[in-house]
């Protein structure tokens, strides 16, 4: 038998360019029950044909309880707390943190290396004007107070008589 035309079909196929009723001679032609002589390149396409003239079982009511069932474990939602979802913007945080402190400390002034007594000396006085200026505003704040005349004391009484 010659099956040059079963062969062109398929061709056309792969290609996307048959039509309906050239893709049902093909289905009809592969779902013979008995085909022996049909030469082994052509046979190989049987499976595709024959499988998409099967129909479809619907799965069912019962169909998510029998794969459960056939896994043997229920499904569980994992649960994500407010700080698991956060997680990632507290490590961008950090790292423009760290990025910024070291960004600053590379500005820093390096003359402390270079002449330490100096720096010392300059230190000791950023430090002094820092204790007069808070002193400063200590006694400015303790003259805003308000006055409370003070009553003279008089005997002692107890109130447990």
């Amino acid at each position: 038998m010659d099956y040059k035309y079963i062969e062109q079909l398929l061709e056309r196929y792969w290609e996307g360019e048959t039509t309906l009723q050239e893709e049902s001679i093909l289905r009809t032609f592969f779902s013979q029950p008995d085909m022996p002589e049909v030469p082994e390149e052509i046979r190989k396409y049987q499976a595709l044909f024959v499988c998409e003239m099967q129909k479809e079982e619907p799965l069912g009511e019962d169909f998510d309880a029998r794969i459960l069932e056939q896994i043997g474990e229920a499904p569980v939602a994992k649960t994500v707390s407010l700080r698991n979802r956060l997680m990632p913007l507290f490590k961008a945080a950090a790292i423009v943190a760290i990025i910024l402190t070291l960004g600053n400390a590379a500005q820093a002034p390096w003359d402390i290396w270079e002449d330490p007594k100096g720096a010392y000396v300059k230190a000791q006085q950023e430090l002094a004007d820092t204790v007069n200026v808070l002193t400063t505003i200590q006694a400015e704040n303790v003259s805003d107070t308000i006055q409370v005349p003070q009553v003279p004391a008089k005997e002692k009484t107890t109130y447990l008589e």
